[in-house]
Formats: structure tokens, C-alpha cells, sequence
């Protein structure tokens, strides 16, 4: 008996292929979030694990399960509440490889896919980017297919799946997840929500390094003023790059090496004076890091958030750090001067015990006697001067690094050029102080919005000019550090796509909350009694382009693959064709034979070599791995005719004969 055959494979082999590229999803998507080495392991372990397949041996059970003891009471020992989470994930990635070790029966896959669900969920508790959900969406198809696949396997181990049917399988289980999504957003847009983060203790904050702290030390900053990652973004209108300073904190006490904060947490009185200028409004996304401080393009006047506070140097804190990727609304004037004429002296023009003389001699040759304003342009000039430049590399870190980097290694980041000034100000009795926060930022077109990374972190200086406040001064070269995304170039555009998904992504999906829920049916219902004054934010509208977008390539892809999909190769529909011309002749194929042996049982013998002859020609090409032409279809058609006229030539017949 011949029959069409197709390459076949164990089921088996289907199961672990699946159940590794699970683990290799797992390294992938947490590999950044926990330490390397543990995603190394899992991956090793991975490794031995196929050439212990492919020599056929086997690790002993009791061992690894000794092994697994130990690992969890390792980590028994070594707990930290204030990185649980981290520490079970290394945890997992350390057991999930010892399973992979084992000799895997239907319980040890079912525990692999159990230790790669924890994975997954704990990477949802350390970060809920766009990322997140692909990983997720990715895994719950593996995990259909690596089901369904695991069911055959349990009843029959030595059972053997043709390439057809494998194909077949995981092209209907990808309806699964597709039909899953629609239904998962209607639920997530409908279901009622809280404002309780009841697994809230569980999070471990995905921080980032701040480009400030509380104080700045010389020469300390310089490896965050080369991290490419982002510490904000703020929806608004684009301003000019001169304007692009964001205000976080002011530090006004220096001791030599380090600048602080000596007056944190006195905070502004009612019916204060503010700064004037074009008031710009700035939706704000904040990236969790290790600090309370705001930020706001200078000088910030409002924040709406609960529990802000603002201090009376115009910087707004939170009550703790910020744990949690946050969203504010900011309303800053655009300004280079906050009004005050009530000012610390004390506070603005204190120095070290033990300045140097050299700074002093130097910030007295530059003093304009009588003229506060002329000083001022002479100290900005010197230290724009040539004998200074900017650097980032081989930062002067002595005992009194100022001192060095004005006379001795005249090359410095902004914390030098900012603190050279606030210091040589103060020698000659003008108030200043230095002001921390963000410089610069890339406009993304696609989403409205600014991104700030973290290397565009800057200080500068503000001093107290009498009759005018406290006025911003920069002395750091313009541009220093500071490089820009935009540009034609097509990865500068890919990156600054992908950066929108996500900033959509958080702006909708991440601050849906009770309040927004409310507003949105609010929102619709008063459209539905008033649909002329039914209206959508602009944030909304561009949701809803996206949204129809997205839905429109997603069907355009599903149609496609359905079409495709359902589409029979040339080969198999002139096979059916051949097929239906038999069945006319009176002869149908049973669905288990083979076609030779479906033609040897036609009864006229004529028929049955017309047949033949045309059975005989496809399997000469569809067994030996030919491509089928124009040509070889044309000739199959041909033989595929003869079976007509042979048809026809006995049905003449039949008609000549007596009696019919």
C-alpha cells in the first residue's frame, strides 16, 4: 500500500521543544530585572539538559531534589523583605533549571510551566510595560500548545505527529489568545475598580538611578550623565530648547566637597509672590527612583497631585520616595527669575571654614566694586573662558576638588562649573544657591511629548540680584553632555515609535483608575443626551486613532492568514480534481487508502490505467520533493482528460447496447 506520507515527529520532541523556548521566554523577559548570573544558570541548565537527552542519561532524582532543598533553604536564610520579590525570582530561575534536569514526565512539565507562570507574574510585579503583556500573551500560547501537545503525550508517549498536523494544531490554537484579547479589554474597561493596591507590599520598585540626590558630591554623577534611560516624559507644546530646564531641588549649604539642602520642608506661605511669564501646562509621567522630588519645567507655580507639597524655593516633594511610575499635571511660567526680595543672607552666603585662599584671591579679582550684575557677567566669562572645558573622564577628586578643577585640572561636568560659580558669588557677598534637576529632552512628534533621560541630568545656579529675585544663571558650556535622538535616521524613528506605544500604554492603560472610570461613563452618557456636546479629550482621540489603526492591522494580518491558511496548494487542488472526476465515474476514495490502492479496486480496466498512469506521474513529484511547475500541472491535466474520455467512451457505449 502507498500513501502520501509526511515527515513525522514524537510527540514528545514537540512537548520539549515547547517547554524550552518557555525557559528561554523566561530569560528573556526577566533578564534586566534580577541579576544575571541567575538567567545564565537557567540557560546552562537548559543546555546540559539537551545533551543529556541526545546521550540518553539521566541525573538521578534523589540528587537534584537534595539540590532543590538546599537552593530553597539558601534563600530561606538569606531573605530580604525589601527585595522579596527579586529574591524568589532568583529563586525560581534556580529550580525551574533543576526541572529541566530532571527526567521529565507529565508532573515535571506541568511544574516547569507552574515555576514559569510564578516568572511571569513576578515580572508583572516589578513592571507592567508594553513589554510585560507581549511576554505574557507569548507565554499563554506556548502554554495551549504546550497543553494540548502534553495531553496526546499522557496517553501515548510513543505516539508520532506529521509536520501537517503539528501545523495544524498551532495554527487553531492561535485563536486562543487572538479571541482572548478583545474579550480581556472589554472586561478591563467595564469591571469596577479600586484605588487600594492590594498586593501593593508585594512590588518591588523597578527604581532608577536618579541623575540627583538630596546632595551633590563632586565628581560622583558622571556615570548617571551617560544612562540612556528615561526618567520622565511630559505631554505639552514644543518650547525652545532654551527654556528646557526642569526644576527638582535647590541646595544652598556647602562644606567643601558636597552641596545639601539645609532649609527642606519649609514650605510656601499663602499669598506668596510667584514668577511671571507664559504659563505652559505639562502632563508629567515619572518614573519610580529614590527620591520625593517633582519635576517641572522652571518655574513650576502649580502641581496637581495628592499630597504634594510645595516648598518655598519653588520645588514640590512628595511625603516618601516615589516607589511607582506616577502621572501629574504641572503648571509652570516660563521664566528666568523668581521674584523674593526676603531672602536668608545667612543661609545663600554661608562657605567651609576652610575655603581655599586661591579661591578667594580669584573670586576678588573678578569683583566689580559696586556693581553686583557686572560681578556676576565676569565669574559667567571666566569660567566660559577657554582655559575651562567640560568632561566627564578624569574628574579632579582631591581633598578640595574645587580648588583643583579651578587651578589644577581645569575640566569638570556641571557640578563643578555650577558650584565654581555659587562659590565665587558668595566670596563677594551675592546670595546663590545651586538648583538640581533635568536640562534638554528630545520632542517625540508622534505622541505631543518631551523625553527626558536620565544623562540630561544638570545643575545649575540661581543668584539674588536685588530689585529682581533669585535669576538663573548656567555656566556650564552650552550643550555639554547633552546629545539629541531627533534626527531622520530610520532606528532614531523605530525608537521613537516604540517609545509612544509605551507612553500610550501608560498613560491610558497604567492610570485607568475608579476616578477615570467614572469620568469616561460620565463622559458618554451625557453624549448620549447631548450628542452636540459630546467631545473627547485630545489624549482620547489619539487613543482612538491608534485603537483603529491597531484593529485594522491586526484584521488585515488575521484575513491574510486565514486566506492562506485555508488556500490549498495547486498540486492538491488538481489532486482533487482527479479525485471528483472518479467519484462522477462512480469510484469514491475511502479516507484510509492509499490512492494506489483506491484505483486498484476500479472495476474497468480502462479507467483504472488512465488512473494509474495519472497516480503514478504526481507521486513521481510529490514524492520526490519537486517543486510542481506549469508544466507538471499541465500535464496532469492532461492525464486527468483521459479519464473524462474514458468515462464518456463507456457511457457511448452503454447507450448502443439492446435493452437500455
Amino acid at each position: 500500500m502507498i500513501t502520501i506520507r509526511f515527515t513525522q515527529m514524537k510527540v514528545r520532541t514537540v512537548v520539549d521543544v515547547f517547554t524550552y523556548i518557555i525557559g528561554v521566554l523566561c530569560i528573556v523577559a526577566v533578564s534586566g530585572h534580577i541579576p544575571f548570573v541567575y538567567p545564565l544558570v537557567l540557560f546552562g541548565a537548559m543546555g546540559l539538559s539537551v545533551y543529556l537527552d541526545l546521550k540518553k542519561v539521566s541525573i538521578p532524582r534523589w540528587i537534584l531534589t537534595v539540590v532543590s532543598v538546599a537552593v530553597i533553604l539558601y534563600f530561606l536564610i538569606r531573605i530580604d523583605v525589601q527585595d522579596l520579590i527579586g529574591q524568589i525570582m532568583e529563586a525560581l530561575f534556580i529550580l525551574m533549571g533543576i526541572k529541566y534536569l530532571e527526567h521529565r514526565e507529565v508532573r515535571d512539565f506541568m511544574q516547569i510551566y507552574a515555576l514559569a507562570l510564578f516568572v511571569l507574574a513576578g515580572l508583572g510585579l516589578m513592571t507592567l510595560g508594553m513589554a510585560f503583556v507581549a511576554y505574557l500573551l507569548v507565554f499563554f500560547l506556548l502554554l495551549s500548545l504546550s497543553f494540548i501537545f502534553l495531553t496526546f503525550y499522557s496517553q501515548d508517549p510513543e505516539l508520532e505527529l506529521t509536520n501537517s498536523t503539528v501545523r495544524t494544531m498551532i495554527s487553531r490554537c492561535l485563536w486562543i489568545p487572538l479571541l482572548a484579547i478583545p474579550l480581556s479589554a472589554a472586561m478591563f474597561v467595564i469591571l469596577p475598580r479600586t484605588s487600594y493596591p492590594i498586593l501593593s507590599f508585594l512590588n518591588r520598585p523597578d527604581k532608577a538611578r536618579a541623575g540627583f540626590t538630596d546632595n551633590v558630591r563632586l565628581g560622583q554623577v558622571s556615570d548617571i550623565q551617560e544612562d540612556e534611560r528615561i526618567i520622565f516624559r511630559a505631554t505639552m507644546d514644543r518650547v525652545d530648547e532654551s527654556s528646557l530646564y526642569w526644576r527638582g531641588i535647590t541646595l544652598d549649604h556647602f562644606d567643601g566637597t558636597s552641596w545639601r539642602n539645609a532649609r527642606r520642608g519649609v514650605y510656601t506661605p499663602a499669598g506668596t509672590r510667584g514668577p511671571v511669564g507664559a504659563m505652559i501646562s505639562q502632563t508629567i509621567y515619572l518614573e519610580p527612583y529614590d527620591n520625593t522630588s517633582l519635576f517641572a519645567l522652571d518655574k513650576p507655580v502649580h502641581i496637581e497631585l495628592r499630597r504634594v507639597r510645595k516648598n518655598d524655593d519653588h520645588t514640590f516633594t512628595m511625603p516618601r520616595f516615589i516607589e511607582r511610575r506616577i502621572r501629574y499635571t504641572a503648571l509652570s511660567a516660563l521664566s528666568n527669575v523668581i521674584p523674593e526680595e526676603n531672602i536668608s543672607l545667612k543661609t545663600h552666603l554661608q562657605l567651609p571654614p576652610d575655603l581655599s585662599p586661591r579661591i578667594v584671591s580669584l573670586a576678588k579679582s573678578l569683583a566689580v566694586r559696586g556693581d553686583r550684575n557686572a560681578t556676576v557677567n565676569r565669574i559667567l566669562s571666566h569660567l566660559a573662558s577657554d582655559r575651562y572645558g567640560y568632561s566627564l573622564k578624569d574628574l579632579p577628586v582631591s581633598k578640595n576638588p574645587l580648588e583643583s578643577f579651578l587651578f589644577d585640572s581645569p575640566k569638570g561636568n556641571c557640578e563643578y562649573f555650577a558650584s565654581a560659580m555659587a562659590v565665587l558669588l558668595r566670596v563677594n557677598e551675592i546670595p546663590s544657591r545651586l538648583v538640581g534637576g533635568y536640562q534638554g529632552g528630545y520632542y517625540n512628534e508622534m505622541g505631543n511629548y518631551y523625553i527626558v533621560p536620565q544623562k540630561n541630568a544638570h545643575v545649575w545656579v540661581e543668584a539674588h540680584i536685588p530689585g529682581k529675585g533669585w535669576v538663573r544663571f548656567d555656566p556650564t558650556p552650552a550643550g555639554a553632555g547633552l546629545s539629541s535622538l531627533s534626527g531622520r535616521g530610520a532606528l532614531s524613528k523605530l525608537r521613537m515609535f516604540l517609545d509612544t506605544i509605551n507612553y500610550y500604554w501608560y498613560g491610558i492603560i497604567l492610570t485607568y483608575n475608579l476616578e477615570r472610570q467614572i469620568s469616561i461613563t460620565r463622559t458618554i452618557v451625557s453624549g448620549l443626551r447631548r450628542p452636540s456636546s459630546f467631545s473627547f479629550s485630545p489624549l482620547m482621540k489619539k487613543t482612538a486613532q491608534y485603537s483603529a489603526l491597531f484593529a485594522a492591522a491586526i484584521g488585515l494580518i488575521l484575513l491574510a492568514w486565514f486566506l492562506i491558511s485555508s488556500a490549498k496548494r495547486r498540486e492538491m487542488v488538481m489532486l482533487d480534481r482527479f479525485l471528483k472526476r472518479l467519484k462522477t465515474a462512480g469510484y469514491e476514495k475511502q479516507t484510509s487508502e492509499g490512492l494506489e490502492e483506491f484505483i486498484r479496486r476500479i472495476g474497468d480496466d480502462g479507467l483504472r490505467t488512465a488512473s494509474m498512469e495519472f497516480a503514478r506521474a504526481f507521486e513521481e513529484i510529490y514524492y520526490g520533493d519537486r517543486r510542481f511547475t506549469a508544466d507538471d500541472l499541465k500535464r496532469l491535466n492532461h492525464l486527468a482528460g483521459k479519464i473524462d474520455d474514458v468515462a464518456g467512451q463507456e457511457d457511448r457505449m452503454a447507450d448502443l447496447t439492446p435493452g437500455r
